[in-house]
């Protein structure tokens, strides 16, 4: 049976008319290339070079055998190419930049689906990672806004309400008929009297949950603890009797386990919408990235 490398060889041999070039160019000894150029000349019957002063003539044999296999050679040859550009290509680190605030729930036990070439750089404003994209100094981003630009590709990846949660030991006997009986104005006295945790210093989720569901510019509340990180800060919670406003999305998986408890989700709560965004010139990877994040209901 013949070698697909005889033939490779044989192709080198006939370009350069010379073993020891043909032998540079295949990254191989000279006494291989003569080897595998005489087990080729045994097996199809025929002599194909002969040996001249300053290298080998093609005999009429080599030259109707190359005839017969360039093509399929050269294309062989593109293929492997455009193969080992393409492997390259994904094998190329891309970055992503994000809050750090919402990488927990959306990466957690994702990163081998996505692969093993990924940067992320954290970001707390969606302006400013937009701006990383437009510029083409950050592959993709996801953020909680878009905007107007011929420049970049946004596909929504999730629609999350602002939540009420709370430690899970926190009493909330007086709070549940009001809840019930929407008392908003009990509701509201309530949680003035309790201890507040927030990942924002300018409590941006607790005045927007204030403005949907009270009306209310300006919650008379003072938060006791600031952690900027609102993944840290729920873990905080599990721990600290307390209550915050966050992200369900966010808080979904300690709700799940018991670690927290979900008091109020008003049907009036202010929802923020994620996107992933990507420049035009760079979105390689942004059809996996959207059916790896988005959550499996809306799939």
């Amino acid at each position: 049976m013949v070698s697909l490398e005889w033939y490779r060889t044989f192709k080198a041999v006939y370009k350069h008319k010379n073993y020891s070039r043909a032998a540079e160019e295949l990254f191989i000894s000279q006494p291989a290339v003569s080897n595998q150029i005489g087990m080729l000349e045994a097996t199809i019957g025929h002599k194909l070079f002969t040996r001249k002063s300053k290298g080998v003539e093609p005999t009429e044999n080599a030259k109707f055998l190359n005839n017969l296999i360039i093509d399929a050679l050269d294309k062989l040859d593109a293929v492997e190419a455009f193969y080992s550009k393409r492997v390259a290509k994904e094998a190329q680190v891309f970055t992503l930049g994000l809050s750090p605030h919402i990488y927990q729930s959306l990466f957690s036990g994702k990163l081998t689906q996505i692969g093993q070439h990924i940067s992320f750089r954290f970001e707390e404003s969606s302006d400013k990672l937009f701006e990383l994209v437009n510029e083409r100094k950050l592959d993709y981003a996801i953020i909680d806004k878009t905007f107007n630009t011929f420049d970049t590709v946004a596909s929504t990846l999730l629609n999350t309400p602002l939540t009420l949660v709370a430690h899970p030991e926190i009493p909330i006997d007086e709070l549940t008929p009001l809840i019930q009986e929407n008392n908003l104005t009990d509701i509201e006295k309530w949680m003035e009297n309790q201890t507040w945790l927030s990942h924002i210093p300018n409590n941006r989720y607790i005045k927007l949950f204030w403005l949907h569901c009270f009306e209310k510019r300006r919650p008379r509340i003072m938060t006791n603890f600031t952690i900027p990180n609102e993944y840290l800060m729920l873990e905080e919670l599990t721990k600290v009797p307390g209550v915050a406003i966050t992200l369900q999305h966010n808080a979904q998986s300690f709700i799940e386990q018991g670690k927290i408890k979900q008091l109020w989700t008003p049907a009036n709560t202010h929802f923020f919408n994620f996107y992933l965004i990507a420049h035009k010139k760079r979105q390689e990877h942004f059809e996996v990235l959207t059916h790896i994040l988005k959550p499996v209901s809306e799939l």
